[in-house]
């Protein structure tokens, strides 16, 4: 079967990846020598605990017992991802019995090259021309100082979730440390707060604010007010119930007492993205790894939010699968609503396509982010974005051949879907 001109149109178009965790230089090169087969698996990980029914560690169970795991999930879309990737870099089916092959052909590529060119010729080989990266294991003093060591296409967030579970006095130092002020009391860290985005500003690579919060608590935000944050920010610093320090006994305390601290803070988090016209991105929906809580997450739970900052726009992600079309319907409802479909494709790319051909009908394509591959190393990418590709190519094709749209129309959405609406919406040109 010839491929269709859509399809090829797509095939080859550059993207704007939405949303990375991608490694720097110096982590790249440290690890250089460790990366074998498996270091393409990215988020199959997950898919092989599903097969095996319970938690696995690929370095710690049997090459035969991987091989057989392997077989159950190759199909997933977590699976094709990693073949559409070997296939793309090395020609190689990603088979058991393909696997020393595969990881000689990796250390082949990345020989004799620094890191900047491994990631230039990954970024080559997924046609990424932007990313927007995530880099939330970073200590926050260091983020300003990590910004060379990515290529100058990468944009970044800033995050710090640890604010908004609000348990422990942790990140609440980590702003001190960063900014050189002491947090003695909710207005300074505020004060710190608002200082430590300014530093990442200061570099000109700041995209973006990020959330990702919805991995230690739900996403329901109340309005507290001041008082009652300082009541929960001075029972985090000296939690004494009955003579006895909770600090002492478990280092922590309980997130219900806590939580009015963290939503002030997320207001005014929200505030500060306002009025520096910030884009702010909000992870939604289905969650890494195994065992989430998944009812936590949906994206309903941010309605009073996204009313009340109408100025601020909102980049939703992942779809919120499994609740798609309750997200289509957020992004008609709310103008200041983007709902992006970074690593979607990768978890569900039968459902990712269903939720892209609603969300065309229901809303304007230039609203539409199409791509994100949401993983930690370069090569990664590739198999990624192929199937973000495939999957996008499907959709269009599918609505030329039914007469919605003509071929013009199709490149043009796909001109969106792929690049131009991430160009527009974060300011990044040619």
């Amino acid at each position: 079967m010839t491929m269709s001109d859509i399809r090829a149109y797509v095939m080859q178009h550059e993207l704007f990846n939405h949303h990375d965790h991608q490694q720097g230089y110096t982590e790249i090169e440290q690890g250089r020598d460790g990366y074998d087969f498996t270091s393409l698996f990215g988020y199959a990980d997950a898919d092989l605990a599903c097969a095996a029914g319970t938690d696995v560690d690929v370095k710690a169970i049997s090459r035969q017992e991987l091989a057989t795991l392997w077989q159950a999930i190759r199909l997933t879309g977590y699976g094709r991802a990693v073949d559409l990737g070997s296939r793309a870099l090395f020609g190689i089916p990603f088979a058991p019995d393909r696997w020393d092959e595969i990881t000689a052909a990796l250390q082949a590529r990345l020989a004799g090259k620094s890191s900047a060119e491994i990631y230039t010729d990954m970024l080559a080989a997924a046609q990424i021309k932007w990313t927007i990266n995530d880099c939330y294991w970073l200590p926050l003093e260091s983020w300003s100082a990590a910004m060379p060591s990515f290529p100058s296409s990468y944009r970044a967030t800033w995050r710090m979730d640890e604010l908004f579970s609000a348990v422990a006095m942790t990140p609440f130092e980590a702003l001190a440390r960063a900014t050189g002020r002491n947090v003695y009391s909710v207005s300074g860290a505020v004060q710190a707060l608002n200082e430590a985005i300014g530093l990442m500003q200061a570099t000109g690579r700041l995209a973006a604010i990020k959330i990702g919060m919805a991995y230690q608590r739900d996403l329901t935000i109340t309005d507290p007010t001041l008082h009652e944050a300082e009541l929960a920010f001075n029972g985090l610093r000296n939690p004494v119930v009955g003579g006895t320090s909770l600090q002492q006994r478990s280092g922590a305390v309980d997130a219900r007492t806590a939580r009015p601290l963290g939503d002030y803070l997320l207001q005014r988090l929200f505030e500060r993205a306002s009025d520096d016209n910030i884009p702010v991105q909000i992870h939604t929906g289905y969650l890494a790894g195994s065992w989430g809580a998944l009812e936590a997450t949906r994206a309903m739970r941010l309605l009073p939010v996204l009313d009340k900052y109408r100025s601020v726009r909102f980049d939703l992600f992942h779809a919120s699968w499994p609740w798609c079309a309750e997200l289509g319907a957020i992004a008609k409802e709310f103008p200041n609503v983007w709902p992006d479909l970074c690593w979607m494709w990768a978890m569900n790319p039968g459902e990712a396509e269903r939720a892209l051909d609603g969300w065309l009908d229901a809303m304007p394509f230039t609203k539409i982010f199409g791509f994100g591959s949401d993983t930690g190393l370069p090569w990664c990418v590739v198999g990624y974005a192929l199937q973000a590709k495939i999957g996008i190519a499907n959709v269009l094709e599918r609505r030329v051949r039914g007469g919605l749209y003509s071929e013009a129309d199709a490149r043009e959405v796909a001109d969106h879907l792929l690049l131009l609406n991430g160009q527009i919406f974060f300011g990044l040109g040619d």
